[in-house]
């Protein structure tokens, strides 16, 4: 039989046996029309068909039930397995394969990989079958439905962030669907996406790209009819429609296209015929604006990148689309933060990846690729941070909680024994910095006060620089170290300042006199100047260079929309590179710049490492070794029982949120049904049911919107905001109306809003000063903002958080002048006094009776009495996070947030 007839009956077979038995011969006779023989033998197929499906009944152990469809890689069916007591698919192959021995061994051998799939978003693979000369595939059966859209907007990221969770997944191993498509995942009745046929069209079809394209691809959505559409869907990447070698990227462009057609309801790629839908792939944009009105900017982006034609310029890694969403939309419903952790590990196992780095302007200019390939160093549970590589490479610093504390660990560069340098000290101890010469390490150290240490490269001879300072970096001959007043790890944005001191002498001198903020200093390698990052108002964050011996710094970032900082000097002293959030996650970024002068000489670059967080970047002298950390960050907000008589918790921690937004500071409504929260990163303000239900985003936009409280009488939210260009206090109604700003301070950063038990006034406090009351039913001009007193200590200052119940005391934590937390603190308004109740702790609430007052440190939740100042641990969940506790007006519940990190030292080798 000619080629062309044989493709023509199989094409209109696979088609017939897509419809209902019912529909059949009414499809065959307007296909084949006047052809009779054509018709003939489709139908001649299809008898034997029916006499295969009733007659077979069983293939080795599973008994056949029914037929589930077909297409170009097979027939399914669905089987019982008797021994295990479940329904399967199986998959019948094409016959072809039993004549064909070679294929059929790489396609075991393709098999067996397919199997070692395990992921809840990916349909398994049980195992292969042979029965009478054909082969079948043991699947696992999936109920449910084929994905179709339009889709709401939510259900349709929800959707893809499954999707983009299983190509992550199978990418890491290697395996490439090929054929990602609507018809090739199903939505159980539960909501949960599964993947189907994964790897099949390679282990069926193998390397050849002359397959006609019909077998390639399974042709279900656009018919076969003979002589018009030939059956290939439009989920095809240019490379693969001009049989080109297709890599993980293919999966990408088909995930991209599958996303486009979720959203607005229609292909991203359309055409009447096979060459029109290919010219529409090769050659024309789909129509953006088909998208509903509702999908996110960051969505729009990302389907950009995932559609971009030189599959070079395409987003590289499904990763980044997967971080994108949940970034967009939060993961999917009933992910637990240790999952999410599990996950990542999973996925960045110790591996080398080789990967190009591209070099984009922040215009969207030209960019230049640098191929790097990237190993991971450290994999211990909990983080590891603080990178410094030794001058040559061989061996690398950081800092651990691994023996219980931070501790300084050295490591060689591929090893995986890590030895703790300042073991013998029960101080925490971080921030290491290798000397240039590679034979010192200088770092902060809380022992004996606190300051800057250094000692030998091995443990040795440790002493002390300084009393004081943080992040301490080396001059380049190494007889100076840079340093900053306070730590750049920053709780409360305070002042800082840069010091150098003489590592013999210990004589110190002042580089920064008219700069408020500085942090995180880096000497450039010829020691003409000193990177920092901060900035002359509070919030707005810039990367800038100071002259090494003091003088006026020039701004090489100048932004109040994004987050710069951890600058970092390239060692020719041609770049500065530093991390931002100006790409959408907290990524590398360069400077092209002029060592001497500071002067920027061009556009800021991405350079961006495949992780969704990176930071704390450190160089070898040759500079072709780069290490950093990898993090991932989850914090969610939970609620436990409490008996406040006995003063313990009762049952189990619920999660009230869940997802990849790190939720903060909840404060739970007056009526006791709904939490108000922010988020970290892009910071906004949420609302939620106290059962999780009925999320809503109350604030949005480039602004930093912080710490909700809810009035009295639940009508608004108050928050501190930089809205107006410098923070000061606004409120917004529960439903995200009726925005506005409350207080318009002439200076300082104002924090906290805190409301008077009547709503008739507001407390709010001014960093590094203190707090002030207002009166609610005057307008702000109208105002005369009645200052509370001082503290004794002029280097300590006052926040202010809570009004107790009976409107009589404020309760509030010591904030020192690094930034750190020294304790919970209340004030009288009838004796205008203060009192110290604790040494250490931040974050306290008033319980009902306005006597006792939750707070947190570190890992627990404590209760402290402030009649007999009675201290005890209510709830501990080490090693994680708390966070700002809640408490219901009843007692009876405490609401919380709990952070899980994970820290991981990555290095790039760049060639």
């Amino acid at each position: 039989m000619d080629p062309e007839r044989r493709r023509q009956i199989e094409q209109l077979y696979h088609a017939a046996l897509d419809r209902a038995p019912e529909m059949r011969k009414a499809f065959l006779e307007d296909a084949c029309r006047q052809d009779e023989e054509l018709r003939r033998e489709v139908e001649s197929l299809l008898a034997a068909e029916t006499v295969t499906l009733t007659g077979a009944g069983q293939v080795g152990s599973f008994r056949v039930l029914s037929k589930l469809g077909s297409g170009g890689m097979g027939e399914v069916y669905r089987a019982h397995d008797g021994k295990l007591g479940r329904d399967i698919a199986l998959k019948a192959l094409p016959r072809e394969f039993a004549r064909d021995p070679e294929r059929l061994t790489r396609f075991r051998r393709e098999a067996r990989m397919l199997a070692s799939l395990n992921h809840p978003h990916i349909a398994t693979i049980y195992g292969l079958e042979e029965s009478e000369g054909t082969s079948y595939l043991v699947l696992e059966l999936v109920e449910g439905e084929t994905l179709h859209g339009p889709l709401p907007v939510a259900t349709a990221l929800n959707y893809a962030r499954q999707i983009a969770g299983a190509l992550e997944a199978a990418h890491h191993k290697g395996i490439v669907h090929r054929d990602l498509k609507p018809a090739n995942v199903k939505v159980t009745p539960e909501g949960q996406v599964k993947v189907l046929d994964f790897g099949l069209a390679k282990a069926i079809w193998g390397e050849d790209q002359s397959v006609d394209l019909s077998q390639l691809t399974t042709a279900t959505g656009l018919g076969t009819l003979a002589g018009q559409i030939l059956g290939t869907p439009p989920y095809m990447s240019p490379e693969q429609a001009r049989g080109k070698e297709v890599g993980k990227r293919t999966d990408i462009w088909a995930f991209g296209c599958v996303l486009y057609e979720l959203l607005s309801g229609k292909r991203a790629f359309r055409g009447e015929t096979q060459s029109e839908t290919i010219a529409a792939i090769l050659e024309r944009e789909p129509d953006w604006d088909g998208l509903p009105a509702g999908t996110p900017g960051r969505i729009r982006a990302l389907l950009r990148r995932c559609l971009e034609k030189d599959a070079a310029s395409r987003l590289p890694d499904i990763t980044e689309a997967r971080v994108e969403i949940e970034k967009t939309a939060g993961p999917a419903p009933g992910v637990k933060p240790w999952q999410l952790v599990a996950a990542a590990s999973v996925a960045l196992a110790i591996v080398a990846i080789s990967a190009t780095v591209w070099m984009r302007g922040s215009s969207g200019g030209s960019r230049t690729p640098l191929h790097a390939s990237f190993i991971q160093l450290t994999d211990q549970p909990g983080q590891e941070i603080y990178p410094s590589l030794s001058p040559d490479g061989k061996s690398f610093v950081y800092a651990s909680r691994a023996s219980g504390n931070w501790d300084i660990y050295s490591q060689r560069v591929g090893g995986k024994n890590p030895v703790n340098l300042t073991k013998e000290s029960t101080a925490e101890d971080t921030q290491p910095a290798f000397s240039p010469d590679g034979e010192r390490v200088a770092f902060r150290s809380e022992r004996d006060g606190g300051g800057i240490f250094v000692m030998g490269a091995t443990g040795e001879n440790v002493k002390r620089v300084t009393d004081s300072g943080y992040n301490p970096a080396w001059s380049p001959d190494g007889s100076e170290i840079v340093y900053a007043s306070s730590t750049s790890d920053i709780q409360h944005q305070l002042r800082s300042q840069l010091f150098v001191v003489n590592v013999s002498t210990g004589e110190k001198r002042l580089i920064t006199p008219k700069v408020d903020y500085a942090m995180q200093p880096h000497w450039s390698p010829h020691g003409y100047r000193i990177a920092y990052w901060g900035g002359a108002r509070v919030g707005q964050w810039n990367i800038w260079a100071v002259p090494a011996q003091g003088g006026e710094p020039v701004s090489v970032t100048n932004d109040a929309a994004h987050w710069n900082w951890n600058p970092v000097w390239s060692p020719d002293g041609a770049y500065l590179y530093f991390v931002t959030d100006r790409g959408g996650s907290m990524n590398l970024w360069r400077a092209p710049i002029d060592e001497k002068s500071g002067k920027v000489l061009g556009e800021l670059e991405a350079v961006t490492t495949p992780s969704p967080y990176s930071a704390y970047v450190s160089f070898t002298r040759s500079g072709r070794q780069m290490a950093y950390v990898q993090r991932t960050r989850t914090s969610n907000v939970y609620r436990v029982g409490f008996d406040p008589a006995r003063e313990v918790t009762v049952g189990q921690n619920v999660p009230i949120t869940q997802g990849s937004r790190e939720a903060l500071a909840p404060d739970l409504s007056p009526d006791g049904e709904w939490l108000a929260f922010g988020t970290r990163g892009k910071e906004n303000l949420f609302v939620v049911r106290k059962d999780g239900t009925s999320l809503r985003q109350l604030t949005e936009g480039d602004f930093r919107d912080r710490i909700p409280a809810w009035s009295p009488d639940g009508k608004r939210v108050a928050f501190y905001s930089n809205r107006s260009g410098k923070f000061d206090v606004w409120t917004i109604r529960p439903d995200g109306s009726g925005l506005q700003q409350l207080t318009f301070t002439p200076e300082g950063f104002v924090v906290y809003p805190v409301w008077a038990p009547d709503g008739n006034r507001l407390v709010y406090t001014i960093q590094n000063r203190t707090p002030f009351v207002i009166e609610l039913d005057k307008p702000w001009r109208s105002q005369s903002p009645q200052a509370l007193p001082t503290l004794s200590d002029p280097n300590i200052w006052f926040a202010a958080l809570r009004w107790s119940p009976d409107g009589r005391k404020l309760a509030g934590f010591r904030v020192g002048g690094d930034g750190s937390f020294i304790g919970i603190n209340i004030y009288s308004f009838d004796t205008r006094k203060h009192e110290r109740l604790t040494e250490a702790g931040a974050f306290p609430r008033w319980l009902s009776d306005s006597r006792r007052l939750l707070f947190t440190l570190d890992s627990k939740i404590y209760l402290v009495d402030s009649r007999t100042r009675n201290v005890h641990a209510v709830l501990s969940v080490p090693p994680n996070e708390i966070g700002f506790p809640a408490v219901s007006s009843d007692d009876h519940w405490i609401y919380f947030t709990l952070a899980v990190t994970e820290a991981d030292i990555w290095m790039a080798t760049f060639e």
